[in-house]
């Protein structure tokens, strides 16, 4: 008999992990690709599926297999945000070789992965995104569109408006406040004309990933000095997140008293900053009245993906 494999993807907008599965569904290789977001590739779905089929053929040619191999696929990608995106991943899916698959946005894995499930997962990383699986197996996303769903909070967002917040403080009106003087510090600005220099670093985050974590980082500093711009910039960022979190929950079935809510992203796990978290999580919770459960994920999105296809893999046996 012919030997069954899966394969699960978690595809981000900065890199794309590729997992294969033998078949008792354990872990038999792991490979680590770039970005496959549409939207931010200079060729759009062609460069997407050029990224894929990359990364599946590093990844079987590891043991010797074709697509054809494949019994089921799991992937989330980023950028799948409408029913056009929906249908270009699983043409991308399907001219690879691939026959049976399921394709999301890359938002849906942490609930599998960390909320038992179903659940609620919002993301804060260089973007944003909200997605929920309901104890049916319903599944609604929002947010993830950038400035055209008002989303705030991503690493870009926080960026551009700390530069908008320092310029209109500092050369429009000629105030220093805490944010203005410890952004001067930070990138070495000694005049008007070298805080204007420092947006060339904040707008090429893939060449100047230094200046981006620069600038979340003294967001949230400023935000612990009482900075009235960072306290209203995280006002902004905690009311999207809220807004988000409760479409999500009033489209979806939940019956349990307590419904699990994942924070994701770097914004959420690496920056982790209590006071603009303890925010976020009191407007959720007045929201759902309580019913909210949240918690920092603790594993990897793609682990999602991998129970993912254990649950379709049963299915299919019973």
């Amino acid at each position: 008999m012919k030997n069954v494999w899966y394969l699960a993807i978690d595809g981000g907008g900065t890199k794309t992990e590729y997992r294969l599965l033998d078949g008792q569904l354990h872990l038999a290789e792991c490979f680590l690709g770039g970005c496959v977001n549409h939207d931010l590739l200079p060729d759009g779905w062609e460069d997407t599926a050029r990224e894929l089929r990359s990364g599946i053929g590093t990844l079987l040619g590891r043991r010797g297999l074709q697509t054809g191999d494949i019994a089921d696929v799991v992937a989330g990608l980023s950028g799948v945000d409408s029913r056009t995106d929906q249908e270009q991943a699983e043409r991308c899916l399907r001219e690879i070789g691939l026959k049976e698959f399921l394709v999301c946005n890359d938002g849906f894995l942490p609930v599998k992965a960390e909320c038992g499930g179903w659940g609620i997962a919002y993301n804060c990383g260089t973007g944003v995104c909200c997605a929920g699986i309901g104890e049916d197996g319903g599944m609604v996303k929002r947010a993830g569109l950038d400035e055209w769903s008002g989303d705030a909070g991503g690493g870009r967002w926080i960026a551009v408006h700390l530069f908008r917040a320092v310029y209109r403080r500092c050369i429009l009106c000629g105030q220093e406040t805490y944010l203005t003087a410890a952004y001067q510090r930070k990138f070495g600005c000694r005049n008007e004309e070298d805080i204007i220099d420092s947006l060339a670093l904040l707008k090429a985050p893939a060449r100047h990933p230094e200046a981006a974590k620069a600038a979340v980082e003294l967001f949230f500093a400023a935000l612990e000095q009482n900075d009235r711009d960072a306290q209203l910039l995280a006002e902004e960022m905690s009311d999207c997140a809220a807004e988000n979190i409760y479409a999500v929950y009033k489209k979806l079935v939940y019956t349990q008293p307590r419904i699990p809510v994942v924070l994701t992203g770097s914004i959420h796990i690496k920056a982790s900053n209590r006071t603009y978290l303890d925010m976020l999580e009191q407007k959720v919770q007045k929201k759902m009245s309580g019913r909210a459960e949240i918690f920092p994920a603790a594993g990897e999105p793609v682990s999602g993906a991998e129970k993912w296809l254990r649950e379709r893999a049963l299915l299919n046996i019973i």
